[in-house]
């Protein structure tokens, strides 16, 4: 009996031994974890911030999804004039001036959200239900005044799986991800540099001087444009009101009709009058319209020379830049009439 205790002590020993033993082992691995007072988590101002500048801004294609919170992906395709159009950036949509309001975009469109999320949009009701809950005009809280210089560097403590790593930050969609995300404590590696929107940079070297300088950033325009028709007829408007022009082509019917405005030139007034000039002074009166389905320039001339009444159509606006001004307007008595006006 004595025999079988003294074996039981001695196996118990051996547990408790083992025991203490993993337990050690345990405690020399686990990681040495020191969170320090500058550690950063979701909710606290500066990380608020942050993720502010490193939001998606979507603005830049606006004339494409009418939303800030949308990044279109090119190639996109639409249709103008029953004609279909491949776009391979942004550049070449832009490069159809006033005419880029007549596309109907071909879905699905592949885009990317103000998180930096991947979503395709199937068809046009999907976009407009972004469109109605995205803020736009400067008021959303995509800090659009002040970037980050990338890469910096932060240690992030995860508190799920208690590992510590370093990581490089480089660009707007990792700094977003990271201090956004509920199970880190980030510490930024510091100096950090920022750059606004003149090109002047910052070099910050602690959190308290980093939250400064996003919060009191040099204050920029952050209009983010959605209704374009608005602003192109107030471009066309004011262009047409700063210059002098005159008739540089004129077809109706494929007849070149130019040379009997020769020695004419137009004002076009703020008050929406107008006078031609030549061998006869001759009033009208002029419109912009670019909402709803119109895009045309009205023009009636108060006048009994059939010239300028020939000119009184409410012409559609093919294009426009700072120096020509191209008109259309077809009829069935007359056919296609073209105008083209050039700034003296």
């Amino acid at each position: 009996m004595k025999k079988i205790k003294l074996i039981n002590a001695i196996v118990s020993l051996v547990l408790v031994t083992l025991i203490l033993m993993v337990s050690a082992c345990q405690e020399e691995i686990a990681p040495k974890v020191v969170i320090g007072q500058e550690g950063i988590t979701k909710g606290d101002e500066i990380a608020e911030v942050i993720v502010e500048v490193a939001k998606k801004d979507g603005s830049s294609d606006n004339i494409i999804d009418r939303s800030s919170c949308t990044t279109i992906h090119f190639p996109v395709r639409g249709i103008l004039n029953d004609e279909e159009l491949l776009f391979n950036s942004l550049d070449e949509v832009m490069m159809l001036g006033v005419e880029v309001l007549e596309i109907d975009w071909i879905y699905p469109l592949q885009a990317t959200l103000y998180d930096h999320s991947e979503i395709v949009l199937s068809d046009e009701d999907m976009l407009e239900e972004i469109q109605d809950d995205c803020i736009e005009g400067g008021d959303d809280q995509d800090n659009e005044c002040i970037d980050f210089i990338y890469p910096f560097t932060v240690s992030v403590f995860n508190q799920v799986t208690e590992n510590v790593e370093n990581h490089s930050v480089l660009s707007d969609q990792e700094a977003f991800e990271i201090f956004s995300s509920e199970d880190y404590v980030i510490n930024i590696n510091y100096p950090v540099s920022l750059t606004d929107l003149d090109g002047s940079t910052f070099d910050l070297n602690n959190n308290e001087a980093l939250l400064s300088a996003i919060k009191n950033a040099p204050n920029c325009n952050e209009e983010d444009i959605i209704d374009f028709e608005t602003q192109f007829e107030t471009e066309l408007i004011d262009l047409l009101i700063a210059k002098d022009w005159h008739v540089s082509s004129f077809e109706e019917a494929s007849m070149d009709k130019t040379d009997i405005y020769s020695g004419y030139k137009i004002q076009f007034n703020q008050d929406f009058t107008m006078l031609a000039t030549g061998e006869d002074a001759i009033n009208g009166e002029w419109e912009v319209e670019l909402m709803d389905a119109s895009r045309s320039v009205s023009i009636e001339f108060d006048t009994d020379i059939e010239s300028f009444l020939n000119l009184n159509e409410n012409w559609e606006i093919l294009s426009f830049g700072q120096t020509e001004i191209t008109l259309e307007r077809e009829t069935e008595e007359q056919g296609i009439k073209t105008l083209q006006l050039s700034a003296i």
